[in-house]
């Protein structure tokens, strides 16, 4: 009879067990019926890391540390690519300014920073990221930190190893607060230098994360706080965090406390305001990220009763509002994706027709871009160029409902992505593209939908000179920018090589002497390569992570086995390390969300 040894303790046969589960996932590819599951998947994943046995913390094992802190996902045709040819992420040899871990940054001790320099990026977090993402509130952010200004409390790095004063009014949730609203807020706002930038905010980072991992005792909105703070950064650093799983996570403690329906009666306005905004901040999170990943919605539209909170302070209203608007695009955005790729019965949306809809969804679009040219003056929605004709695009489009456009279509479609591109060019230019997993999945999908309007033109002259345009100048400059980003994301270089040959392919069109120049069987592998890529999510399930070069195993964690960082070598802010003065441009300092 085999010799079975018991385990250690149940939380390491708990991991093992977990570990073998999760490699048998990796082996497995979703067949189209299991794609309704994708998104359900990742939050049963994510309620799987938070049932694991150690009471009271957030991260309660390496498995859910696992989880969360691995690179975002890509384009989901990328990840299809990749695992039919066997490609991999690009290494470090091939990039060598990457860091071979996305765990590189070291803790930073804020008595090293000047009080100015963490007064200014706090101020740029509460004035132009919080209205946006409101997850905390603006109070709790100044008093936390005037409270770390207390001199008693020492440096704050020796807090994680002697603990935190009892009489600071603090605690490591607070500590986590002040580090990752820093850490956001460092990646729009230190100057000069780009690198010592990024270094600042990973160091903050990392900051955040030993305070996370100390964190014990907190409350479930505590905990989605913190799952909506890890998306917002992980928007921003997708090499370091998965957006998807912080907001899956961020879903179910939404359904598990009933978030999206309105507040029972007898809760106090303060209450019943911080119920209605974390619900719709993670309700914003989770549409984008379904509509950009083509993921079936993880609750439907007409399950929420809960209203977008309304009343702000005097003075704040247009201010404030701004994330309002944001949901109101969210809403068109996800009305889009339910009819053209969920393909929903279009009389649920009061059309009788998809030709009266696509007329009634336009108009509404056109009201919300010009109703947010009004937030320009307090440098709300920077973004919304990019939204307005990111989500032209994807109304003219191929889609699973309407897989054949006609030339009009394909028109919208190509002057679109030309105002797309040129928008993240000077995004690039003015070193101002701070939301890469949103810029990479925008970009793949404009190279992809404009390739495919072009190849459908070439034979159209109305719209050739445009076609070409694209081709030799504006994608060329698409694929580029996204091997830039390559240089943080590994993902975004995946992007961009597989589509340089299919843009080859392309532009051989254009050059041919004749249409006849090609053969029948180029033309139609071209179409299939093509129709491959705007199709993709109907074969593909996201069932597990990017198959990176990261090292994943739960032998060596990657941080958390020394919590106090007593060996970790400190970051000190430079002090030739400047923030962008107050007197500069306000569009030069300020950032929006997408």
């Amino acid at each position: 009879m085999e010799d079975n040894k018991p385990p250690h303790s149940l939380v390491t046969s708990l991991e093992a067990r977990v570990a073998e589960l999760e490699a048998q996932v990796l082996r497995f590819r979703g067949a189209p019926q299991n794609v309704p599951h994708s998104m359900a998947s990742k939050i049963a994943q994510a309620t799987i890391s938070f049932d694991l046995p150690k009471p009271g913390s957030f991260l309660h094992s390496k498995v859910s540390s696992a989880l969360f802190f691995r690179p975002s996902c890509p384009p989901l045709a990328v990840v299809r690519e990749r695992g039919r040819e066997g490609l991999k992420s690009p290494v470090n040899e091939h990039l060598p300014d990457q860091r071979k871990r996305p765990y590189s940054g070291n803790l930073i001790n804020l008595k090293s920073v000047p009080h100015s320099a963490i007064t200014r990026m706090i101020s740029n977090y509460a004035s132009t990221h919080l209205p946006q993402y409101p997850c905390i509130t603006e109070s709790m952010l100044e008093d936390i930190v005037r409270r770390t200004q207390d001199e008693e409390l020492g440096d704050t790095n020796s807090i994680l190893i002697y603990g935190i004063p009892a009489h600071s009014g603090l605690g490591h949730f607070e500590y986590f607060i002040l580090f990752i609203a820093l850490a956001i807020s460092a990646i729009t706002l230190t100057w000069k230098a780009e690198d010592q930038a990024r270094d600042a905010s990973a160091s903050f980072y990392e900051s955040a994360l030993k305070h996370l991992q100390a964190l014990e005792g907190h409350s479930e909105i505590q905990a989605l706080q913190i799952s909506l703070l890890l998306a917002h950064y992980a928007h921003m650093c997708p090499e370091r965090v998965d957006n998807w799983t912080c907001i899956a996570n961020a879903v179910r403690i939404v359904l598990s406390l009933g978030l999206y329906r309105e507040s029972p009666e007898g809760l106090d306005p303060e209450q019943v305001r911080l119920r209605s905004v974390l619900f719709w901040v993670t309700y914003g999170m989770e549409r984008s990220l379904c509509t950009n990943l083509r993921l079936p919605l993880s609750f439907p539209e007409e399950l929420v009763t809960n209203k977008p909170f309304s009343q702000f302070p005097a003075g704040d209203v247009a201010k404030n509002s701004s994330a309002h608007h944001i949901y109101l695009y969210r809403g068109l955005e996800t009305e889009v994706h339910r009819v053209l790729h969920l393909e929903e019965d279009i009389q649920r949306f009061g059309s009788a027709s998809v030709a009266d809809w696509i007329i009634d969804i336009t108009g509404r679009l056109v009201s919300w871009y010009q109703e947010a040219q009004a937030y320009t003056e307090y440098n709300m929605l920077e973004f919304k160029h990019v939204q307005f004709y990111h989500l032209r695009a994807r109304i003219h489009r191929p889609t699973p409902r309407l897989r054949m456009r006609d030339f009009e279509d394909r028109r919208i479609v190509l002057e679109s992505c030309m105002e797309l591109i040129e928008d993240y060019l000077g995004q690039d230019r003015r070193r101002r593209l701070f939301y890469p997993w949103h810029g990479v999945h925008i970009l793949f999908e404009t190279a992809v939908i404009a390739l495919e309007a072009s190849w459908s033109s070439r034979a159209y002259q109305p719209s050739r000179d445009l076609a070409v345009q694209l081709l030799e100048t504006s994608i060329p400059q698409c694929l580029q920018l996204l091997t830039r980003i390559g240089q943080r994301w590994n993902e975004a270089t995946l992007c961009s090589q597989s589509l340089t040959p299919l843009l080859q392919k392309v532009s051989s069109a254009f050059t041919a002497v004749t249409a006849e120049s090609l053969s029948i069987y180029d033309d139609t592998s071209i179409t299939e390569e093509i129709h491959g890529l705007l199709f993709s999510e109907t074969s593909l399930t996201w069932d597990h992570a990017p198959q990176t070069n990261y090292d994943y195993g739960f032998e060596n964690d990657l941080f958390f086995d020394n919590a106090s960082g007593d060996d970790t070598v400190l970051l000190q802010w430079a002090a030739e390390w400047e923030i962008v003065p107050a007197e500069l441009n306000p569009l030069t300092n300020k950032t929006s969300v997408l």
